[in-house]
């Protein structure tokens, strides 16, 4: 696994309203919503919230994202504990855990180690992870989180528009975007592009808010 880059901005807590966002050319087709179901089939296009769920209270930094792989669903669901979920995709299944350092992986495959992740002031945090396939020069609506979100490449290119810059990320390579980053999430390259994600927010909180086109600052375009 590698790392590719960080985007390291100020997290804003307050609603984004600020200068203009860039516009998407014509030519390009706009991602579904995220919503709440299993994983799309092969072949198929869509984003998937897998699970959310509640942190155990007193999380403190540092914690990271934890990516460990398994053979079998037994043992994934067997490693499950109050800071991780279990879940199939893409052929294997998948152990993610929100914790400050992890050296057993508990029988699984250790594919990464993301972090460490900025958490925004709450009282409480829950995880959402999602899984998103989409084909090339598809685009999300600008929104941002309240709280962090973490980035997993599983096949092709994918690239985050921000204020500051746009990174694009190959298979196996990892992003962090602090809260309140005003974001857009664009497919590059020439093949569909599939990351797995997770948001660490307030557990009071959504953990995504839509922006206006127009209604923000503007975002570096991805190339």
């Amino acid at each position: 696994m590698m790392t590719r880059m960080r985007c390291s901005l100020i997290a804003m807590s307050a609603p984004i309203g600020l200068s203009a966002l860039g516009a998407m050319p014509a030519a390009a087709q706009l991602m579904s919503t995220c919503v709440a179901k299993p994983p799309v089939p092969r072949g198929e296009l869509g984003c998937s919230i897998l699970q959310t769920k509640p942190l155990p209270e007193g999380l403190r930094e540092p914690v990271f994202w934890h990516i460990d792989r398994f053979d079998t669903e037994a043992a994934a669901r067997a490693a499950v504990g109050d800071a991780s979920v279990a879940f199939e995709d893409a052929g294997s299944w998948w152990l993610m855990a929100i914790e400050s350092d992890s050296t057993g992986h508990r029988g699984g495959r250790h594919v990464a180690r993301v972090g460490p992740l900025p958490l925004p002031p709450a009282p409480r945090y829950s995880m959402l992870v999602q899984s998103a396939v989409f084909a090339p020069g598809m685009y999300s609506l600008p929104h941002h989180h309240s709280g962090v979100e973490a980035v997993y490449v599983i096949e092709g290119e994918a690239c985050y528009e921000t204020p500051t810059n746009a990174p694009k990320l190959h298979p196996g390579e990892t992003l962090v975007l602090p809260a309140g980053t005003p974001m857009r999430a664009v497919v590059t390259g020439a093949a569909p592009r599939h990351v797995l994600a997770v948001i660490i927010h307030d557990s009071a909180q959504p953990a995504t808010m839509r922006m206006k086109e127009g209604a923000g600052p503007k975002l570096v375009a991805c190339m």
